[in-house]
């Protein structure tokens, strides 16, 4: 009987053992073709490719015994990962200067925060440029003048529209915005620190309009600085823009809106709205996420947008200073 009983407990190790080997093989082969369809997805025959970064500009190499190291590691594998996918080109969603912004078109801060940090040659590509609240707090003047002087380096106005296609003519929209103007807090202040109050927000508006309901582009994708929607206690929701960009987006079925400010990534999206909001802050430094009801994810890190647009796809993922894609999300036309 003992000999009997023996023989059941050793079948049953084995065939537990057995499970569990088979268990960690699907797994493995799971992640493996989970990973695999998402690389072939975003490098997908025929689409357009391009990066988001924001809140990427800080300290640089100013000072070899202070250096950042969020935006040291950041720019590194930004570098790769435009290798890996021949991105396009690049677009910025603000704060490229920290905290103060650039002083003039000679401000040695260029090189030290920019041009001395970006240097891999697969980002020697077009950099369109968003404007964010610290570069206000300098001379946004002198960004759109090295804009002149610079081949990558891409900002014809504080707005602009510009527009891209991908391998079978699909036509893409992309609409920049200059949020800052719209910020009730920074045209109350006295001391005027963000330089905003001689800036037309009526203008703006009328623009935005104007381009959205004229073009014909299948899709529509916009960048500004502040979140229309945003779950972190630093800064969160921005109502200027909910009240006076977010209906607009609605009426012209807008697809996708990029932000950064607050130092994450994140991807919200509210009920009844057909817009997708992907927050893109991680570019130096991170803070404490948060969670709402219109968030979809959030997560208190380093890193950067990966974004590939076909005829009836467009692929987003958020790559960490790691290399590793942390979150995709699909929009299907």
């Amino acid at each position: 009987m003992m000999m009997k009983n023996q023989s059941i407990i050793k079948n049953i190790i084995r065939s537990t053992v057995f499970i569990l080997l088979v268990s960690a093989s699907l797994a493995m082969l799971h992640s493996q073709t989970v990973k695999q369809n998402a690389d072939q997805l975003i490098l997908a025959k025929g689409s357009l490719k391009f990066l988001i970064i924001s809140d990427w500009g800080r300290d640089g190499i100013h000072d070899t015994n202070k250096k950042t190291p969020g935006q040291l590691k950041v720019a590194k594998q930004f570098g790769v990962t435009s290798q890996k996918i021949h991105a396009s080109f690049i677009v910025t969603c603000g704060d490229n200067f920290h905290d103060g912004g650039v002083k003039a078109l000679a401000d040695p801060f260029w090189k030290v925060n920019y041009e001395n940090v970006y240097t891999a040659t697969s980002l020697m590509i077009p950099w369109y440029i968003t404007l964010g609240n610290h570069d206000y707090e300098g001379n946004v003047e002198a960004e759109l003048e090295y804009a002149k002087t610079s081949k990558r380096w891409i900002q014809p106005g504080r707005y602009f529209s510009f527009t891209r296609k991908t391998q079978d003519s699909t036509s893409i929209l992309f609409l920049v915005l200059d949020s800052s103007p719209f910020i009730q807090s920074y045209k109350n202040d006295e001391r005027d620190k963000h330089h905003v109050k001689d800036q037309d927000t009526t203008a703006q508006v009328l623009w935005c309009d104007s381009i959205l309901s004229t073009s014909k582009a299948k899709w529509k994708f916009v960048f500004f600085h502040h979140p229309a929607y945003s779950a972190s206690s630093t800064h969160g929701s921005t109502l200027e823009i909910q009240n006076t960009f977010v209906p607009l987006f609605e009426k012209y079925h807008v697809d996708a809106c990029f932000s950064g400010h607050d130092h994450d990534l994140q991807h919200s999206r509210p009920e009844n709205s057909a817009v997708e909001y992907f927050g893109c802050g991680g570019g130096s430094e991170t803070r404490p996420a948060g969670k709402s009801l219109f968030t979809k994810f959030s997560k208190a890190s380093l890193g950067f947008g990966v974004v590939s647009v076909t005829r009836s796809t467009m692929k987003f993922s958020f790559i960490n200073e790691k290399g590793m894609r942390i979150y995709t999300y699909e929009i299907n036309k």
